[in-house]
């Protein structure tokens, strides 16, 4: 079996209803459908009783996010789960059937996403390649990522964080044991901002910075801050000619410093009074 597809819910029989058609309507039927309710009172675990096409179910309570995403990763048996919770969608009903030829036996593949808040969508793209910078300031979203059953069983999300769970997951498989990343360019889900990981960014950001101080090694970590730095000066420069010859001059004598600021303010005079006229030009003969 291709896919295990889990879904999470609590008392959100509306959202649940959309992800479950989502998922039942994929062209692909190489998957099973695991669905961990945790207790709901809102008619969630009668509609799961009626609804056919769900391999697995549960309804119970439980300690949490991560609690509930490793009771449906211990019923899976797919070789790669992706977690679609309650309101959560798949982008169209071939996403299973656009990505199982690019899943050959790699640990994580991820595909893009669409982030919906306030009625407004706005399209993600995976990074193509991961980079330690990408992890320190992103996110991966467990709604656009295949991984590989046997990692999540071998090492289940940790249960003491209440958002960032997946975060140090991927990061500790990536960059402790070498796991690897595959980006699909597939769009996979469309993906609500309004759980409590978008509306909690302040304990978002703490446990993330408690995660790195545990499992990143403090030298590298400022070494990648160093890098970082390098690399938005670069970029500031490359936005900013000028202020970069600017700055240039400025450590010159000051004869030498006057006369190379003089030659490249009458440089950029020239360049500046060229495109005017040009423009001008070209709106007079349009007109």
């Amino acid at each position: 079996m291709k896919y295990t597809v889990i879904t999470l819910n609590l008392n959100n029989l509306d959202g649940l209803k959309k992800t479950v058609d989502s998922v039942l309507r994929q062209t692909c039927k190489d998957y099973e459908y695991i669905v961990v309710d945790g207790g709901s009172t809102d008619g969630s675990k009668e509609y799961l009783a009626a609804t056919e096409g769900i391999s697995r179910w549960i309804s119970e309570p439980d300690k949490g996010i991560y609690n509930a995403m490793n009771k449906g990763i211990a019923m899976a048996h797919g070789e790669y789960c992706i977690f679609m919770n309650s309101g959560d969608r798949f982008y169209d009903e071939k996403v299973l059937e656009s990505v199982a030829p690019s899943l050959n036996g790699g640990d994580f593949y991820v595909g893009n996403i669409v982030l919906v808040l306030n009625e407004k969508e706005e399209y993600v793209k995976s990074p193509k390649v991961m980079t330690l910078d990408t992890l320190l300031n992103g996110f991966i979203y467990h709604q656009s990522t295949f991984t590989k059953t046997s990692l999540l069983k071998k090492r289940p999300y940790n249960e003491q964080n209440k958002l960032v769970s997946d975060w140090e997951k991927f990061l500790k498989e990536w960059f402790l044991y070498d796991k690897t990343y595959t980006h699909v360019d597939v769009i996979i889900s469309y993906f609500p901002l309004d759980g409590i990981s978008y509306t909690r960014q302040d304990l978002v950001w703490k446990e993330r910075t408690g995660v790195l101080n545990r499992f990143v090694p403090r030298h590298i970590l400022e070494s990648y801050d160093r890098h970082r730095q390098e690399e938005e000066r670069k970029r500031e420069e490359m936005a900013h000619p000028l202020k970069r010859k600017i700055d240039s001059a400025m450590v010159k004598k000051p004869i030498e410093r006057d006369c190379k600021i003089l030659r490249n303010a009458f440089k950029y005079l020239c360049k500046d009074v060229f495109n005017f006229l040009f423009a001008h030009r070209k709106y007079k003969d349009g007109c």
